[in-house]
């Protein structure tokens, strides 16, 4: 078994964790229009529902700062390991009681498990990677995502609101089950002054005992990274810290208002607002969610060849361009005019939206925030991004509703592409590259303590385990 076949699988069971946590965040996308008909069971209004789908990110408000530091605290692995119990937790809620308020507990308790692996499984999977493979495995995290939106697109269409929960506390078991075999980051073993554990895991993921030379430089560079407390002040230690802390900020909250939730949230809604009954509307949903996965996966396999930078510039220029398309479309629907012979302009529109942003945007977020902050400021780092995450991600569900209430759906899909083309600007004038770059280097270009000399003993190492292990 070689050294990319068991970062590909270490990486896999690590993001087997989102894949189980996408499914509690986009639970009831599929149940939206039963919750507000008269045959529900939990009968609630359209400001209930919305209230309900944003609701989540006060969980993830709660949980991300709290997840991070316990990463630094007990452990990449074990933290992670505990969004299992969250996501069943949150499905036994959901299978024994039929009461709003009790929802609200499951979106929040649903939001904590979201927090942890939204602060856990980024920098988890960059301390196991090479940098030849990182881009493709940190992309495997959206790719997961959209698996387990894909998987409660399905099943919440197609199995009652009971036996929708059952399937969706099988994957709880599935992921402990697997994670649990996985080797803990060296980069953590190593922060806990445990180098035999660190030698141990790099030696499994590598799979090559002759690990002693990237062990000593990745030791070093530990070292001095932890040569600070790693507390919030050192994320503003120089002039290149606080501009990589920004740059991280600024992008997460481009993707994040840039209209991916809200569009997942409300897909079927949406759908259904120009369905010419050649398909469904949930089928249309289902297809989307196949597409995002397929999308985001191609775009892990691209992004170390292509670039962070390109991808991420170019995806956020023609996904904001798309979303114009949507919304005039909505608009002129909307004024009354026949457009009905047009609908597949909105469906292009949508799928096309979703796909350009998750070939760049949506994945390569994640990768930039697992390599724009060093070891040492990593887990705060990861916390305080997911609390950015919250507020926008709250902002964008709450908002999509009350505008679509007061202005007409078309204006959400404008104020998305307002935000994607400032965006667009943004990171075409600030953005650096980082891909082929070890953590190392990207550190001293950052304002690390880490020495150049350093970081070209992790490359030369990684290049040549690259020739003998590669399979």
């Amino acid at each position: 078994m070689g050294a990319t076949f068991r970062q590909y699988f270490a990486s896999t069971a690590c993001t087997m964790s989102v894949a189980i946590l996408a499914t509690c965040f986009n639970w009831m996308e599929p149940l939206m229009n039963y919750f507000i008909s008269p045959e529900s069971e939990i009968p609630m209004t359209t400001s209930d529902s919305s209230w309900l789908v944003a609701f989540v990110e006060i969980g993830e408000l709660l949980g991300t700062v709290p997840a991070g530091m316990l990463a630094d605290r007990i452990g990449r692995k074990k933290v992670l390991l505990l969004s299992g119990p969250v996501s069943l937790l949150a499905w036994l809620l959901v299978l024994t009681t039929r009461n709003i308020v009790v929802l609200y507990v499951v979106r929040c308790i649903s939001g904590i498990g979201v927090a942890i692996a939204y602060a856990c499984a980024p920098m988890y999977i960059a301390e196991i990677s090479e940098p030849r493979i990182r881009g493709e495995l940190s992309g495997q995290f959206q790719t997961m995502w959209y698996i387990g939106i894909l998987y409660s697109y399905i099943t919440g269409h197609y199995l009652s609101y009971q036996n929708y929960a059952y399937a969706c506390c099988v994957g709880p078991f599935i992921f402990v089950a697997f994670f649990y075999l996985m080797p803990e980051s060296p980069y953590y073993e190593l922060m806990v002054d445990r180098p035999k554990n660190a030698i141990k895991a790099l030696r499994w993921l590598r799979s090559t005992k002759d690990v002693d030379e990237e062990f000593q430089s990745i030791k070093k560079s530990v070292e001095q990274d932890m040569k600070c407390k790693g507390g919030w002040r050192d994320l503003f230690a120089t002039k290149k810290d606080t501009k990589a802390f920004l740059i991280v900020q600024t992008v997460c909250i481009i993707k994040y208002l840039n209209g991916i939730p809200a569009v997942l949230a409300y897909a079927t809604q949406i759908f259904a607002q120009s369905s010419n009954g050649t398909l469904k509307d949930h089928e249309l949903t289902i297809g989307l969610g196949v597409l995002l996965c397929i999308t985001t996966f191609c775009s892990a396999m691209i992004s170390d060849s292509v670039g962070r930078r390109p991808l991420l510039i170019y995806s956020t220029l023609i996904s904001a361009t798309f979303n114009i398309f949507t919304g005039t479309y909505l608009f002129l629907s909307h004024q009354g005019y026949d457009v009905s012979d047009y609908s597949w302009v909105m469906y292009v529109s949508i799928a096309g939206f979703c796909i350009v942003s998750n070939i760049g945007l949506g994945p390569l977020m994640l990768t930039i925030q697992a390599e724009y902050f060093p070891s040492h400021t990593r887990g705060i780092g990861g916390g305080i991004t997911g609390i950015t995450t919250s507020v926008a991600v709250f902002i964008n569900l709450k908002q999509y509703q009350t505008v679509e209430d007061f202005f007409g759906v078309y204006v959400n899909f404008w104020i998305f592409a307002l935000i994607g083309y400032l965006g667009t600007m943004f990171m075409h004038i600030v953005l650096p590259e980082t891909a082929g770059k070890s953590l190392g280097q990207i550190q001293q270009n950052s304002g690390s303590t880490e020495t150049i000399e350093d970081a070209g003993k992790i490359e030369n190492t990684l290049n040549t385990e690259e020739n003998s292990t590669k399979v």
